[in-house]
């Protein structure tokens, strides 16, 4: 096995571990080499220094957690094996330049400080260049989905929350044969659960610019606002990669930062499919727009 399947595979474990303990010798042991000779293949594969990198990437999820969960300070603090909030929070203000209370507290969430995994055994994903767009308040008609989920199960499993809502949504309309609109939205959005501290509340809803009558649609008002949007067009299942890719990587140099609302799936190019072939589509073409406010805006409101 050559150096970047070693350590690819690596990443992938250690992805899967950033709960438990991973210090260099726990990590070494995993790999079957001693500790010096992994830290330099690691270096020499990735460009980083694995320590470093395992800590980047818990805070990572750390500050995805105080952001869209409820849990307390400490709590995350001991989930990402850090030994005391006072060590938390002195590496968290490191990499994100903020304490990890006035992170959560902040109105507009700074993406600048985000590490996104390491891949290396598949093609890296090339995001077009995002537009920005002013979209006006506006009415539509959409079924509303709603799942409760983790972190963990919201990070690994969104693809699938998505696949679930379209095939029910397909599923309701009566003639199979009936051929799709020409474009379809969907509005997602992600709360804390009021139930579990835990938790996120998944909502998701899919809409039209019309009324089609199907069962249980409901009229609702978009709000609108700035939103930058990235064009994809790809294999339904490697979506959820992407918007990772937006939110870990393509916004930190953008100099903007994310307002509350909700991000929209805007589907094209549908009509030339029926409620029954949509269900196994192969390539979808999708502008995923995300909610945003520019730096410049924030430095004028706080003035």
């Amino acid at each position: 096995m050559n150096q970047v399947s070693i350590i690819s595979d690596l990443i992938l474990w250690i992805e899967k571990n950033l709960e438990q303990p991973l210090s260099i010798d726990h990590v070494a042991h995993k790999s079957g080499y001693s500790k010096w000779h992994l830290q330099r293949m690691f270096k020499e594969v990735t460009g980083q220094v694995l320590g470093t990198y395992i800590r980047q990437r818990r805070l990572t999820y750390a500050a995805l957690s105080l952001r869209m969960t409820s849990k307390p300070i400490l709590d995350i603090a001991m989930q990402y094996r850090f030994d005391s909030q006072q060590t938390f929070t002195r590496s968290f203000k490191k990499q994100f330049n903020a304490t990890p209370a006035s992170y959560r507290r902040d109105e507009y969430w700074d993406p600048t400080g985000l590490m996104p995994p390491i891949t290396l055994n598949k093609a890296q994903l090339l995001l077009p260049e995002p537009v920005f767009v002013e979209m006006p308040a506006q009415i539509f008609w959409g079924i509303t989905y709603k799942n409760n989920c983790s972190l963990s199960q919201l990070l690994d499993e969104k693809n699938k929350f998505r696949q679930q809502f379209f095939q029910n949504y397909l599923s309701r309309y009566p003639q199979k044969s009936e051929r799709l609109p020409d474009r379809i939205y969907a509005f997602s959005q992600i709360q804390k659960s009021r139930d579990n501290a835990e938790e996120q509340e998944v909502f998701y809803t899919i809409a039209l610019e019309n009324n089609n009558h199907l069962e249980h649609i409901e009229q609702f008002s978009h709000a609108g606002g700035l939103y930058l949007c990235f064009k994809y067009i790809g294999h339904p299942e490697n979506f959820r990669e992407f918007i990772s890719q937006v939110h870990l990587a393509a916004m930190l140099a953008l100099k903007v930062k994310l307002r509350s609302g909700c991000s929209i799936e805007i589907y094209h190019n549908l009509d030339n499919l029926t409620a029954e072939t949509a269900e196994n589509i192969q390539q979808v073409e999708c502008d995923y727009c995300v909610p945003v406010i520019t730096e410049n805006e924030v430095a004028l409101l706080k003035e």
